[in-house]
């Protein structure tokens, strides 16, 4: 959930970064081959271009706020897995610009992702400070 709404009910445009593209959502496109992740791909991104219908839902948790944009986690499951996108383990995370309604998903990651000793949110606000410090220092 948001801890603020967003400012109206606007659709989004989403962008996926090309870090995120060649790190992660490679990775997903060859572990999951064919449809299973064409669907899924086209599922996140038709929810996250709706993103105030899905804001006060347990699919979404704010990460960093700033002065008109928000880093937060989207949780998704890869289609045809039966299992729900919190149980699955894979998330998104969106750099949310309300200001020209427009969203970059950052990273796309599964649990396995992320080193053992480190905390999910620790690791993931550490990954966007290294990958993309442009965008981290409009976060308060």
């Amino acid at each position: 959930m948001f801890s603020n709404p967003l400012p109206d009910n606007d659709d989004y445009r989403v962008l996926v970064s090309p870090y995120a593209q060649r790190y992660y959502f490679k990775r997903f496109a060859k572990d999951y081959k064919g449809v299973r992740w064409d669907v899924t791909r086209r599922s996140i991104l038709e929810q996250l271009k709706r993103v105030h219908a899905v804001q006060d839902s347990m699919k979404v948790d704010e990460l960093k706020r700033g002065s008109g944009c928000l880093l937060f986690k989207f949780d998704f499951a890869v289609a045809q897995g039966n299992v729900s996108p919190k149980a699955s383990g894979n998330r998104c995370i969106i750099f949310l610009d309300a200001e020209i309604h427009q969203q970059t998903i950052l990273l796309a990651y599964g649990k396995g992702d992320i080193p053992k000793n480190q905390p999910e949110s620790q690791w993931g606000l550490k990954m966007i400070e290294t990958q993309f410090p442009e965008l981290w220092t409009r976060l308060d």
